[in-house]
């Protein structure tokens, strides 16, 4: 039974990507595979790492993926979902930062990668800022310095498989956020969910494996 629940994951992964190729007239299987990688992922913690903090995680994941897929245009959705993903976003944070071994703020090694997020933040939030609706500045901001500071956290912690799956955190959100509020090109979906799901396999497999501190 060992890593069944990967096995799992990785079959409803492929479902949840080809779905739209091969099942295109029942889009609502979506419905099913999408929430059931977090759960997935939720087994596979529980059968490695019963650690209350990562559930915790998963669960803010699973609703961001539920209420992002839900149906209509109501901005009320999107706004639920993002909320879910920034308290996600902190509790990421959180874990990093409380496994990172104690160090100065800013480590030596950390300057360059921290001076660069910064830009990057500031220069998509600028990007973006005109094709945001007035309701919507303050959330995206504030996720996008969330995010931002969930990749710095991984880049402290110094490991491969955190950085990796920070970095496409930051990939995925940044194709969610540029289809959403200024252009969706064909594919957007299949590139941002499958980045997504690389990142949150190499976050939750790479903790599950720490002695995670309280």
């Amino acid at each position: 039974m060992k890593n069944i629940f990967l096995k799992l994951f990785w079959l409803d992964a492929i479902l949840e990507l080809v779905s739209p190729l091969l099942f295109s007239d029942c889009p609502e299987i979506r419905y099913v595979t999408k929430p059931l990688l977090m759960i997935l992922l939720m087994g596979h913690i529980a059968q490695e790492n019963p650690s209350p903090a990562l559930f915790l995680t998963s669960i803010f994941a699973l609703l961001g993926d539920v209420f992002l897929m839900l149906p209509g245009d109501s901005s009320l959705y999107f706004q639920l979902g993002l909320g879910s993903f920034l308290m996600m976003q902190l509790c990421y944070i959180r874990l990093f930062a409380k496994q990172a071994s104690d160090q100065a703020w800013v480590p030596t090694f950390a300057r360059k990668p921290l001076v660069g997020l910064f830009i990057y933040v500031f220069s998509f939030l600028a990007f973006l800022n005109p094709y945001l609706a007035g309701g919507m500045k303050i959330p995206v901001t504030l996720y996008a310095f969330a995010l931002g500071s969930m990749l710095y956290f991984a880049i402290r912690l110094r490991n491969r498989s955190i950085v990796l799956g920070a970095f496409f955190f930051v990939v995925s959100d940044s194709v969610l956020a540029f289809g959403k509020f200024y252009y969706s090109f064909p594919g957007i979906s299949t590139l941002v969910m499958s980045t997504y799901i690389v990142a949150q396999l190499l976050l939750i497999s790479a903790l599950c494996k720490l002695q995670l501190k309280k």
